[in-house]
């Protein structure tokens, strides 16, 4: 007797050989259920790639921590960011020399012309969807100052000088898809009118002088 052996289609279960035992219409049943049902951990990670590209959420989550160095090549550290809505998380990440003499924005695409890593001599990335990480300065042979990109979600302490009108960069690297106020301390803070933000600043009014807030940016 042949024995039969089938592969589910969405899964990729084997169902178990026929002709050995008495349960099979029982295990086939079975297996069918969970190739219909069951989840992977790479269909989560799909879920959220799809979800962050339809926002048009990119920047970094965590980590891509800058650092100064004795030469032209940042120190960074691994972490977590979206670009061009997918989810990168390097686990041995260099990057190329950043250019002499100048303060340049350091962006990453998921495409490889010919490094995922560019630098861009004004805070605008190349291609819409691409995130930024931060800023390199440097001086003929050294890193001499970095600043981190501001993360997803993270939050801007925001004190005016004085009351009225002030701007605060909020380093995304983008125009943010929403920002939130919340105060620290007794007065107010609000949104300028029209402009509230833009690519590069959050434009606020403050009420009086010493008021404090934190700034919530996605």
């Amino acid at each position: 007797m042949a024995i039969v052996r089938t592969i589910l289609p969405r899964k990729g279960f084997v169902q178990p050989q026929h002709g050995i035992t008495q349960y099979e219409s029982d295990m086939d049943g079975n297996m069918a259920l969970l190739d219909a049902n069951v989840a992977f951990l790479s269909d989560l990670a799909s879920v959220a790639d799809t979800l962050v590209g339809d926002l048009g959420l990119n920047g970094v989550v965590s980590g891509f921590q800058l650092a100064t160095s004795n030469s032209l090549y940042p120190g960074v550290t691994n972490g977590i960011l979206y670009a061009n809505g997918t989810r990168y998380a390097p686990t041995d990440l260099t990057l190329d020399a950043a250019p002499t003499n100048s303060t340049s924005y350091l962006f990453y695409q998921q495409e490889n012309w010919p490094s995922s890593y560019y630098y861009r001599p004004v805070l605008a990335a190349l291609t819409p969807g691409d995130a930024f990480i931060g800023i390199i300065v440097t001086n003929a042979a050294q890193v001499t100052n970095v600043t981190q990109a501001t993360n997803l979600f993270g939050q801007l302490p925001v004190t005016p000088l004085g009351p009225g009108n002030f701007t605060v960069p909020h380093l995304l690297g983008r125009v943010p898809i929403g920002a939130q106020i919340r105060m620290t301390s007794p007065g107010a803070i609000w949104w300028q009118s029209p402009t509230d933000v833009d690519d590069v600043n959050l434009y606020l009014v403050a009420s009086d002088a010493g008021v404090t807030a934190k700034v919530q940016v996605w």
